[in-house]
């Protein structure tokens, strides 16, 4: 699914250099509600709101929980248009679930380059409100403790001030749980831009000390690429594979290839799986729990305070179900064509994904989708009137 977005290079790479309005908000997995409000803004120079933007006293409300069977591939997926060059990033876990600076983040992928939008000069408008094109996947272990945790994604700008940009989701791991040392010898999480004497260099991709063994390297050789600068500055050991082993999940097509950081890295397809499904939890307060489904992985429950049944959130105004015709309404629970789109109005559309529909996002601005489902989504120009006159297609 693409946009058509028209933004000279010069304008897109001013603005991307200067303080953009809109930056980018984290999609999916659907993130935390958060005291202080998350913003679409980085993490504060100084720190002080580490991690998470919640800090040290920040309080942590999931309006829904994103269900991660272990082994499953998951999707992360942005919403905006300052994507400022791209960059590089992390998918991140800890199994804290209201995190501190003092939890404990570990990488389950390193994204050099092309994160959160790939072969940009700038950014791709103005929009805040516009779906980020270009999406993302990582595989969730399948050998790690299964139950409450938070999935964190950073994203280290390409171009203009130097920034972390920092969101963080509710998961419930769901399966057969492994090893908690197979968790604690992933590589810890990388910081840089937030006053601990270690800094990214502008209009370059980063590349991690310790990306772990699941690297994806976007925009190809020739792209610049560097290290973080500063005595705070970590080193690591490379996290690089065994001799044999894949270097991650890019898709079909995807080619294997060697990071100068050490891990094995692949080249993403253009082919992304669906989001996640996710679980409301009405009146959270601390411990969660869903029962696992979907997702190739053995139903699990993990227990915790009771809480209602787990569900998937309906979106205000459903008039659909997970087995409805293609008349365009909100569909909800379970579904069965893997990867198929549902225009709910024109204006919003969600996809098939896990088993599961997504909850509904919207189009860019500018464009509508054509009503109904199919395996793939019509967005076409919306036509505007002004004094009687149209304008558009």
């Amino acid at each position: 699914m693409l946009f058509s977005m028209k933004t000279s290079t010069a304008i897109a790479y001013l603005a991307a250099a200067g303080c953009a309005r809109g930056h980018m908000f984290l999609a999916t997995p659907i993130r935390f509600d958060q005291v202080p409000q998350v913003t679409s803004g980085p993490l504060l120079a100084d720190g002080s709101n580490f991690p998470c933007q919640a800090g040290s006293s920040g309080q942590y409300t999931p309006k829904q929980i994103n269900n991660y069977p272990l082994g499953s591939q998951q999707m992360i997926a942005f919403i905006g248009q300052a994507v400022h060059g791209g960059g590089s990033g992390q998918a991140l876990l800890t199994y804290d679930t209201a995190p501190r600076p003092d939890s404990v983040f570990k990488v389950l992928k390193s994204f050099e380059g092309g994160f959160v939008a790939k072969g940009q000069t700038g950014n791709m408008g103005d929009s805040a409100s516009a779906p980020d094109p270009y999406t993302y996947t990582f595989d969730v272990p399948k050998d790690i403790p299964a139950g409450n945790a938070t999935v964190a994604i950073t994203w280290f700008n390409k171009i203009g001030n130097r920034e972390t940009y920092m969101m963080c989701a509710p998961i419930m791991l769901t399966g057969t749980g492994g090893d908690k040392a197979n968790y604690d010898a992933l590589p810890d999480m990388f910081t840089a831009n937030i006053g601990k004497g270690c800094g990214t260099q502008d209009n370059a991709d980063l590349i991690f000390p310790d990306p772990g063994q699941f690297v994806e390297r976007n925009n190809g050789a020739t792209t610049a690429f560097s290290t973080a600068t500063g005595t705070g500055c970590k080193t690591g050991s490379g996290g690089a594979r065994p001799a044999g082993s894949s270097g991650g999940s890019g898709g079909s097509g995807a080619s294997a290839g060697s990071s100068s950081a050490g891990g094995s890295f692949v080249t993403s397809a253009a082919q992304q799986p669906p989001p996640a499904s996710t679980s409301a939890v009405p009146g959270f307060s601390g411990s969660y729990s869903v029962t696992a489904a979907g997702g190739g992985s053995a139903a699990a429950t993990t227990t915790a305070p009771p809480l209602p049944p787990a569900t998937t959130t309906a979106v205000s105004g459903n008039s659909g179900s997970g087995t409805g015709s293609s008349s365009g309404g909100v569909m909800s629970g379970a579904c069965s064509s893997e990867g198929e789109f549902n225009c709910i109005d024109g204006t919003r559309f969600q996809q098939c994904g896990s088993g599961m529909w997504s909850v509904a996002m919207p189009v860019a601005p500018g464009t509508k989708c054509t009503v109904g489902r199919g395996p793939s989504l019509n967005v076409v120009p919306a036509k505007l009137r002004f004094r009687g006159l149209r304008f558009g297609a």
